[in-house]
C-alpha cells in the first residue's frame, strides 16, 4: 500500500536506510570522502522532496533512486572507480578471518570495477542497494529486460573473473 511521507518521516527514513545508502554510495564512489558528500547531498533532495512525494510504494526503491541520481551527478563531474572494503574492519572476527575476508571483498571489488560502467551499475543498484530488476531498471531510465541482461553479462563475467 502507499505510503504517505511528512517531514517528520525525514529521521525515521534515515534511521531505516541511511546505512544502505551510505553503503551503496561507498560502492559508487569508490571512497568514503566522496560517498559521505554524496550522502549528504542525498540527504538534502529527499529533504527537498519529501513532501512532494504524495505516495510511494516502495521507501528503499524511492531513496534509493535518489542516491543513485545523486552519485549520477557527481559522476559527472568526476570519475571514481575504486573499491572500498574498510567495512571489514567493523567486523568482530579473527584477524586471520577477517584478513581472509578483505582478501576475497578485494577481489570482489576489483572484479565489480572492471565492468562496464553500464553493467556495474546495475551490480550495485541491483546488490548493494537493495532495489529490483524493475526498480534499478527505472532509477536507471532503462527497460527491465535490459537490466535483466545486464546484471546477466556481469554474473557470467563476474563468475569468469573470479574462478
Amino acid at each position: 500500500m502507499p505510503q504517505r511521507f511528512a517531514q517528520n518521516d525525514f529521521g525515521a527514513l534515515f534511521d531505516e536506510y541511511g546505512s544502505s545508502i551510505l553503503a551503496l554510495l561507498r560502492r559508487l564512489s569508490g571512497n568514503r570522502h566522496d560517498a559521505d558528500d554524496l550522502f549528504q547531498e542525498a540527504a538534502a533532495r529527499v529533504w527537498q522532496r519529501l513532501s512532494d512525494r504524495p505516495a510511494l510504494r516502495n521507501r528503499r526503491a524511492w531513496i534509493m533512486t535518489i542516491a543513485y541520481h545523486v552519485f549520477l551527478d557527481h559522476r559527472a563531474r568526476a570519475r571514481v572507480t575504486q573499491g572500498d572494503a574498510s567495512w571489514i574492519e567493523d567486523q568482530e572476527q579473527s584477524p586471520a578471518v577477517r584478513a581472509e575476508m578483505a582478501e576475497d571483498v578485494c577481489r570482489v571489488n576489483s572484479a565489480v570495477a572492471e565492468l562496464p560502467i553500464a553493467v556495474r551499475e546495475v551490480v550495485l543498484l541491483h546488490y548493494n542497494g537493495g532495489l529490483t530488476l524493475r526498480e534499478t531498471a527505472r532509477a536507471m531510465g532503462i527497460n527491465p529486460g535490459t537490466a535483466k541482461s545486464r546484471l546477466n553479462t556481469a554474473l557470467k563475467e563476474l563468475r569468469r573473473r573470479l574462478e
